[in-house]
């Protein structure tokens, strides 16, 4: 018999204990959750959705605080960091209640829709080269509705993962 190590005590195959791959039925919950077909759609959802807002907000920033031609001030800066914050205050507190409300398949599309629809704004200011108070409504806009549809498709992860998967 060998000795077991006194720095790391015996191994669990020399006390006795099953190893921990030969455990039948059991599956790791992000394993059982991806067999979800459901869930594989609402993770696409998520990732194209984050991806896209995070190359939303690294262009603007991009445009509208490192561009030589505007010469961002200090409350420039402050201005679109505060914008980037203000859906988190602002919709935060209204997400639960009005996503408890609603049927989240309806918001997942129409958030989804309605976030599509505004980029228009977005683009038809930075096209102009406009980063006044209308790119910033506009952007303040796109976003918040982007964490609307975010806070949607976690909520919606429970109707379609098994209980087991909810750990």
């Amino acid at each position: 018999p060998s000795t077991p190590d006194p720095a790391t005590g015996p191994s669990p195959s020399a006390a006795g204990a099953p190893h921990p791959a030969s455990l039948t039925g059991v599956t790791h919950p992000l394993k059982a959750a991806l067999g979800s077909n459901l869930y594989r759609k609402l993770l696409a959802i998520r990732l194209t959705g984050q991806a896209g807002d995070g190359m939303l907000q690294s262009a603007l920033a991009t445009f509208v605080l490192f561009s030589p031609e505007r010469q961002a001030s200090a409350s420039a800066i402050a201005a679109a960091f505060a914008i980037l914050a203000l859906p988190y205050s602002l919709i935060g507190p209204f997400t639960g209640v009005l996503l408890d409300r609603w049927r989240r398949q309806r918001v997942l599309f129409w958030g989804n829709l309605a976030r599509a629809a505004s980029m228009g704004p977005v683009i038809y200011f930075t096209a102009q080269g406009n980063s006044g108070v209308g790119l910033g409504v506009s952007v303040l806009a796109a976003i918040g509705i982007n964490r609307f549809v975010l806070a949607g498709l976690s909520a919606a992860v429970p109707l379609t993962v098994p209980d087991s998967s909810l750990t």
